[in-house]
């Protein structure tokens, strides 16, 4: 089920359209299923690959709970020329006991490259649509993302006017931090009332929004929840 703070009847009546990638443009519950079915078949075929497959979870849990990780980093030389990524790398690469580099490539494998050919089968084709709708009628389309966002909008066959992520050097901070949102504003030239964040988790993409008091609309996890977002 949806959960709005939308104040315009239609998110075509906004001027600019901020979208999340992971979990919005995408359905992840399904496409995390799927890569759950090959890191396990992959890991039956080569056990030794498990230390990798262990480098990803610790990465996904400290993505996630940054904002206290971050904190444990604060002040450390290793980290203090360090960008967002970075941080991130070494952090786990500390945890774990091995290096950034080898942090840096299992990542790179399994969670950037791996993951591009299985998204188009997951697409949201209702937001996709929607996206071409705001395209025809010259709105701005712009995609915010705690991951990288390029490669996976060209395997899912999307087209953003902008693309912004939380590790690009002018933001520096993950969701629900409003510091994105708030350059995106910026680099826009719009007004918070003329803009609309579209995501799936409140407390990740609606923070963020009304951190900056623009509208957000957080969508539902399934192809039936989203039928009538638009």
């Amino acid at each position: 089920m949806k959960q709005s703070s939308m104040r315009k009847k239609s998110l075509y009546e906004y001027q600019v359209v901020i979208f999340d990638l992971d979990g919005t443009l995408y359905f992840q519950r399904p496409f995390r299923l799927r890569m759950i079915r090959f890191l396990a078949h992959r890991l039956l075929t080569q056990p030794s690959c498990i230390k990798d497959f262990l480098i990803i979870r610790k990465y996904r849990s400290v993505r996630e709970h940054w904002d206290v990780c971050g904190k444990q980093c604060a002040g450390k030389p290793q980290y203090s020329a360090l960008g967002l990524d970075d941080r991130q790398y070494q952090y786990v690469a500390e945890q774990m006991k091995t290096d950034r580099t080898r942090v840096e490539k299992v990542i790179a494998q399994y969670m950037l490259e791996k993951p591009l050919a299985l998204l188009p089968a997951y697409k949201d084709e209702v937001l996709a649509k929607a996206i071409d709708t705001l395209h025809r009628q010259q709105k701005t389309v712009v995609v915010y993302s705690d991951y990288p966002v390029e490669k996976k909008l060209k395997a899912l066959g999307i087209r953003a006017d902008r693309c912004y992520t939380s590790a690009d050097a002018r933001i520096g901070t993950m969701k629900p931090d409003p510091k994105g949102i708030a350059v995106i504003l910026a680099d826009t030239g719009c007004a918070a009332s003329e803009a609309l964040m579209v995501g799936d988790r409140y407390e990740k993409d609606g923070l963020a929004a009304s951190g900056n008091g623009v509208d957000y609309l957080i969508v539902g996890k399934t192809k039936k929840d989203r039928a009538l977002v638009c």
